[in-house]
């Protein structure tokens, strides 16, 4: 892209967010997503919201539609597909679909409900953060790149790199704002903060849309307001709430064992009621502006 004052001073102010940004080195971690995937993998079919699930699948396409993309035919690279929340749904509806994701926990799941529904999918593992797309044979290979609520695309040259991939379009969508109930509970009572002072997904979404409105393009953007409540045992609660605080500081021993106790005290016959919220961006653009 061109990039005249505004875009160059753009750059520079996104540098400086991210250099006061959270602890992001972890999350560049085959490791750490393993863990994380096996932890959600064995529970994502059941405990999840399937009406939630259908209306943000419904919108999506919808978005998609309206932007004149149809998946019937058309090759899709899903970057950072998770347990393929949209992978597995394109695949469905007969685009061919490339699923990278730095896990391989992740990506066996993928390929075990592919397999099962027989859908094709090609995985590939590896990390966005280093992708060499011309090595891998990415650069304008596909006619949408997805990054969907993924911590790939953590900066301007990873978002670039996604671009980069698009022959036709890109879908790009990250957190607004959202907490846990119990995760400000965690802060406040163990921790004993109400906020880890770190940049929330609002600046990475407005600072890529933002981005793209000054280098010309004009994304078709939704804003979408989520509720969720999910019963887990007690222990996979604190797990999950282990693993989000990690990401910000070190737990130590003393605090698992704290966090641990704050579920297992609030649980009832030994579940415990999840209850989040928040506000997600979503946005589809054209990369031939």
């Amino acid at each position: 892209m061109k990039q005249d004052r505004d875009v160059r001073n753009w750059i520079d102010c996104n540098k400086v967010w991210q250099d006061q940004g959270r602890k992001i080195k972890e999350l560049g971690s085959a490791g750490f997503w393993n863990k994380n995937w096996k932890l959600r993998s064995d529970h994502v079919r059941e405990k999840r919201d399937p009406g939630t699930k259908k209306r943000l699948i419904e919108e999506l396409f919808g978005m998609l539609d309206e932007a004149g993309f149809h998946a019937g035919g058309a090759r899709v690279l899903d970057v950072g597909c998770g347990l393929g929340a949209l992978t597995l749904p394109l695949a469905r509806a007969g685009a061919r679909v490339t699923s990278l994701d730095i896990s391989g926990q992740a990506l066996r799941h993928v390929a075990a409900e592919a397999d099962r529904e027989g859908l094709s999918i090609e995985p590939v593992e590896c990390s966005w953060w280093t992708a060499d797309i011309d090595s891998l044979g990415f650069r304008n290979r596909f006619d949408l790149v997805i990054g969907s609520m993924t911590p790939a695309i953590k900066d301007l040259p990873t978002f670039d790199r996604m671009m980069a991939c698009s022959r036709n379009y890109c879908y790009y969508s990250g957190s607004l704002w959202g907490m846990n109930r119990a995760h400000q509970q965690i802060l406040k009572k163990i921790l004993g903060t109400d906020s880890l002072h770190r940049p929330t997904g609002t600046s990475r979404f407005m600072y890529h849309f933002m981005y793209l409105y000054l280098n010309g393009y004009r994304p078709l953007v939704r804003i979408n307001h989520t509720q969720h409540r999910m019963e887990v045992d007690w222990e996979e609660a604190a797990d999950r709430m282990i693993c989000s605080l990690d990401h910000d500081v070190p737990c130590t021993g003393a605090t698992k064992r704290k966090i641990r106790a704050y579920f297992k005290k609030s649980a009832v016959d030994g579940k415990y009621t999840l209850r989040s919220g928040g506000y997600t961006g979503m946005m589809v653009w054209d990369v031939n502006p």
